[in-house]
């Protein structure tokens, strides 16, 4: 990871001194700016990825001046230095679109390591607008969007699956795509100018699953008033995609496997052989393998299906794609021309995202409903997704946690591991404190001084 260019903003000369003086040290590029004015007139020079600033100034306080870059210099990504335990700025910081906040007096510890978090920030932020230069937010296959290995190797295998008429599983969790990646592999196969029939097997009762699949005749059973084609025979020539399978009945299973190894089936009720010309793709959030080794899907039937597989990755391990989704949600929304601030952009890329692309699609369409203006900002987004508040307190546990396993290292040192002294002086009870000890994975023994012969 190429270091970063920080713009350092302290009113106090000691302070610009010595912190610029320690950065330089560890090897960044470091410019530094006595007042709001002078900061925003070296961001306008180009070359800075990192604007760390002060919040108590005379000109213009940070929380203010980060809207202002952010506003002006959204690839700029800001870190804020506040007094300790001042909770309104860091929250209010979060609100404008910081990056992360370090209280004063600063750690050397801690922001070395929030600088790695900001330089994994920047790079990406780099990433996405050459993307957005390069292929942009479409991709050779509609509806799917993104620019990470992992997405590129998910239009690898859509180009080599459409070259072959081989059957496919797509696993992946809900949300991911998978009936995207099944459309585009039928868009660009050889079966292309046939009907692709999809069918949800998890949506449909068990008594109307191989109705639906295979068709009946009139009469098949109590209310078949009239005959039903089937998705099958609809497919003909075409590609049937079956989502959920791992659902199917042990039944239409083994119709199913018919149908992939002999090309024909006999509708509900009937007495004729239909032959059909289809290619199968199927998709599950199931481990189909698993599914097998329980009884609950025919081993013959997997392999039969699973000559090309592909798992979809979850949309939390290639978070570089999501400021490229984002776009893209809000272009399908017709609303392409919104601004995003900093601060929600770092909200969505942070998420976990369960329900995946799904439901950063939903994320995206409840914000843009609820908001008025040109700018998407983090008060925008579900309360779901978090809030500055709730993101500055778990920060602020993570800080309490480490103060504390200090504190406690510093005692057990100075009473030479001296657990009962040590829990004594800190006016902690026993118990209390070996369950700490246990916790912060200390050893109290390694602080005895070893007696001297």
């Amino acid at each position: 990871m190429e270091q970063i260019s920080i713009l350092l903003l302290d009113d106090d000369e000691n302070t610009r001194r010595g912190l610029s003086s320690f950065l330089r040290i560890q090897g960044y590029t470091v410019k530094t700016a006595a007042t709001p004015s002078e900061a925003l007139a070296e961001l306008e020079q180009g070359g800075i990825d990192l604007l760390l600033t002060d919040v108590r100034m005379h000109e213009m306080d940070g929380i203010r001046l980060t809207q202002k870059a952010i506003g002006l210099f959204p690839d700029v990504t800001v870190v804020i230095m506040t007094a300790y335990g001042n909770v309104k700025d860091a929250v209010a910081a979060m609100r404008a679109g910081a990056f992360d906040y370090l209280t004063k007096p600063l750690d050397q510890d801690e922001l070395l390591v929030v600088l790695r978090k900001a330089a994994d920030h920047a790079s990406l932020i780099t990433e996405v607008r050459s993307l957005r230069k390069g292929v942009g937010p479409a991709s050779p296959y509609e509806g799917l969007v993104g620019g990470s290995e992992e997405m590129r190797e998910v239009f690898r295998f859509i180009a080599n699956a459409a070259a072959s008429d081989s059957s496919v599983i797509i696993t992946g969790e809900t949300g991911s795509g998978k009936e995207m990646v099944a459309r585009a592999i039928h868009a660009h196969g050889s079966r292309r100018d046939h009907p692709m029939i999809a069918v949800s097997c998890g949506a449909l009762p068990e008594a109307l699953i191989e109705s639906e699949l295979f068709g009946h005749v009139k009469g098949a059973f109590t209310g078949a008033v009239s005959g039903r084609t089937g998705k099958i025979r609809s497919a003909d020539g075409g590609t049937l995609f079956l989502d959920e399978i791992a659902t199917l009945t042990p039944s239409s299973q083994v119709k199913l496997l018919r149908v992939l190894e002999e090309r024909k089936f006999e509708p509900l009720g009937g007495d004729s052989t239909i032959g059909v010309d289809i290619r199968i793709i199927a998709a599950t959030n199931e481990d189909l393998g698993r599914a097998v080794r329980e009884g609950r899907f025919r081993k013959d039937l997997f392999y039969r299906l699973n000559v090309l597989h592909l798992e979809l990755p979850p949309l939390r391990s290639r978070r570089e794609d999501i400021p490229l989704l984002v776009r893209h949600i809000l272009e399908k929304l017709g609303r392409g021309s919104l601004r995003v601030s900093s601060g929600a952009m770092n909200m969505l890329i942070r998420h976990e995202w369960p329900g995946n692309v799904r439901e950063l699609e939903n994320a995206i369409e409840s914000a843009v409903a609820s908001m008025r203006g040109d700018r998407l900002s983090v008060e925008h987004l579900p309360a779901a997704l978090g809030t500055p508040e709730k993101a500055w307190a778990m920060r602020l546990s993570e800080k309490v946690d480490f103060f504390e396993k200090q504190l406690i290292l510093e005692k057990l040192k100075e009473t030479d591991g001296n657990i009962t002294r040590a829990a004594r002086d800190l006016g902690c009870p026993l118990r209390s404190f070996r369950r700490k000890l246990e916790r912060y994975s200390i050893r109290h023994k390694s602080f005895k001084r070893p007696l001297k012969t």
